[in-house]
């Protein structure tokens, strides 16, 4: 049996390196394919509101349409060498992308709140697959001196599709439905299918089998699925029920078998040894906090905006994709930088500029005004643009190179797992302070005089006006100071949400800091 293929290794082909005739068309396919995921991933962010509002689901339950894609997603990636080695990219690629699709037709038309987020899961195994592939693909079928080109290719895809996904969300919404933003990235994963189909390169004959190490994979599947929904139970069952402390006790055990298999076994998924190494240690924290500010600040912001600040579906993804804009700009620098300097000086400034832009973002509220929310998430994409790539660059300066694709497939892995834990604890701390919010601001309305009387009659009076009933006026108007009330404290929850982002950012920027001190090798 051969040895298990490396995270993030190349892929086996039919053709050579240099000698594929169709490396276009094949990095096209793969990379229709990738732009289609991401989009899926941040499509569904703009729908959280008329999600809550169809089913009747809270903070406490509605990030799973986010929290259930990434973490399918950061394990499904596991499978990805595998599926390769055994396979080949062509099949490897179009399974997926049929897996995709089905998800996606699923999550359409599912009746329920359980069906809705079994979909995002389904979706996320797939883009796991999906989204180290195209990578792998673009190594197989480039020559060496031509990956640089490829890669800038592979880049803006990344890039497109946090960026458009959330505008075309938006203008799904507003003119069709929610569900629609399922269903649409299906015509780009069709297009990259109908190509891949023919262009991609097939599993050589001569290729070895690649075996799988299930018992690790399930493991880290248990590990991740019981913590997340522990953390989640916890909130609402209290810490010290029985079924949360199992849940907790469940994956801290699968957790420290995992580690204990992969340092044993002859095919690790992922190389534990590799965190002996100082600089690689710190640089994952850094990566996993960075992981989980990203993808927390996709879901709040979109949330934030359509929930509080009213906006269309339209309106919002405007708003995400002018903040997006700078990180076009930002990536071709950090790359410069990266090349010619210690990668711990743009992770540090990425991380502080990141940092900053939440803090900037604790003071919003339903008043704040469009250009203030662009600027503040421009300067939080920028941040990100500068660190994603340091980051990676300090992990693995020091490995050996026999070592480097497990770095890189680790690093993946560890980022995915951070942003799959960070919307997890964000919308619990949503959900934690909006109630404690609703339940101080209440308080201080027990008595109807003044200024609060006064809108109470104001309201009343308008109700009156309207047609509404002389004995139905004051309930109304009743119910009109809760709803405001209510908004009042979803304003102040997502303040402290951004605060506790701010907190993390500034604790990974002092993390960094630490890489600094070492000479860092050319």
């Amino acid at each position: 049996m051969s040895e298990a293929p490396r995270a993030g290794a190349p892929a086996p082909g039919s053709d050579a390196p240099g000698a594929f005739p169709h490396k276009w068309l094949a990095t096209s396919a793969v990379m229709l394919g990738l732009t289609s995921s991401i989009m899926a991933s941040t499509m569904a962010n703009v729908a959280i509101a008329d999600i809550m509002g169809a089913f009747g689901a809270g903070q406490n339950r509605v990030h799973w349409i986010s929290t259930g894609f990434l973490s399918a997603t950061t394990v499904s990636m596991l499978l990805n060498a595998w599926f390769v080695h055994n396979l080949g990219p062509r099949n490897t690629f179009l399974i997926a992308a049929a897996v995709f699709a089905l998800a996606s037709l699923m999550g359409q038309f599912a009746p329920t709140f359980e069906g809705v987020v079994a979909a995002r899961v389904i979706q996320g195994a797939a883009t796991g697959v999906l989204q180290p592939l195209s990578l792998s693909v673009i190594y197989t079928v480039f020559p060496v001196q031509e990956r640089g080109k490829a890669l800038g290719f592979f880049g803006i895809g990344v890039m497109l599709g946090p960026a458009l996904g959330p505008i075309y969300g938006g203008l799904i919404i507003d003119l069709l439905d929610w569900r629609y933003v399922f269903a649409g990235p299906l015509p780009f994963m069709a297009l990259g299918a109908a190509i891949g189909a023919r262009y991609l390169p097939r599993r050589s004959g001569s290729a070895p089998r690649a075996r799988l190490n299930w018992t690790s994979l399930a493991l880290a599947a248990l590990a991740i699925t019981c913590f997340l929904n522990g953390v989640t139970s916890g909130q609402q069952q209290g810490w010290d029920s029985n079924s949360v402390l199992v849940l907790l006790l469940v994956s801290a055990a699968a957790m420290l078998v995992f580690i204990e298999v992969e340092l044993r076994t002859e095919h690790p998924l992922l190389n534990v040894r590799l965190f002996t190494d100082r600089s690689f240690a710190v640089t994952s924290v850094v990566g996993f906090v960075f992981g989980a500010g990203m993808f927390a600040s996709f879901y709040l912001m979109p949330v934030f905006v359509r929930t509080v600040q009213g906006f269309t579906g339209t309106r919002a993804g405007t708003l995400l994709l002018l903040g997006e804009v700078a990180t076009f700009a930002v990536f071709p620098i950090a790359g410069w930088l990266v090349q010619r300097y210690n990668p711990a000086w743009p992770a540090i400034g990425g991380s502080l500029l990141f940092g900053i832009s939440s803090l900037g973002l604790s003071t919003i509220d339903s008043d704040t005004a469009f250009a203030t929310l662009v600027l503040l998430i421009a300067l939080g994409r920028i941040g990100l643009g500068l660190a994603l790539p340091a980051i990676t660059a300090a992990g693995l300066q020091r490995l050996a190179p026999e070592m480097i694709a497990y770095g890189a497939g680790t690093m993946n892995f560890i980022r995915m797992l951070g942003g799959a834990l960070g919307v997890n604890c964000i919308a619990i701390t949503l959900d934690m302070r909006s109630a404690h919010y609703f339940d101080l601001l209440v308080a201080t309305q027990q008595s109807l005089s003044g200024a609060t009387r006064a809108m109470v009659d104001r309201v009343a009076e308008l109700f009156g006006q309207g047609g509404v009933p002389l004995a139905e006026r004051t309930p109304h108007a009743l119910a009109h100071l809760r709803e405001v009330i209510a908004a009042g404290a979803d304003a102040l929850s997502f303040q402290d949400a951004y605060l506790v982002l701010a907190v993390a950012f500034g604790l990974a920027t002092l993390c960094a800091l630490t890489l600094a001190r070492r000479a860092t090798p050319r």
